[in-house]
């Protein structure tokens, strides 16, 4: 596998975790105004937090060649993932 190819896998993930990150924010948001859902609004916090953590590891990735900055972007998409988690857990543990 070349380099240049893995790079473009990279690219191609953090991008896809930004726009994952920015629906489920815009989701959660109009979903807990909606059925007053409001325990779902930890998620969009949780969401632009993990954004930025991905375009900070991207950026320091591109910054080092590669040598720094993965496991910043491996937070953010944690952080990302695990709104949905925190967001639905927290629905059902306090139901309305």
């Amino acid at each position: 596998m070349s380099n240049s190819y893995l790079e473009t896998k990279i690219t191609i993930n953090h991008i896809a975790l930004i726009v994952i990150g920015a629906l489920l924010a815009v989701g959660f948001t109009a979903g807990a105004f909606v059925i007053q859902q409001w325990l779902w609004l930890i998620a969009p916090p949780m969401d632009v937090i993990g954004i930025a953590l991905v375009i900070i590891g991207g950026r320091r990735r591109r910054q080092t060649q590669g040598s720094r900055g993965m496991a910043i972007s491996v937070l953010g998409g944690a952080f990302i993932v695990g709104s949905i988690w925190a967001a639905f857990m927290l629905g059902n543990a306090f139901p309305t």
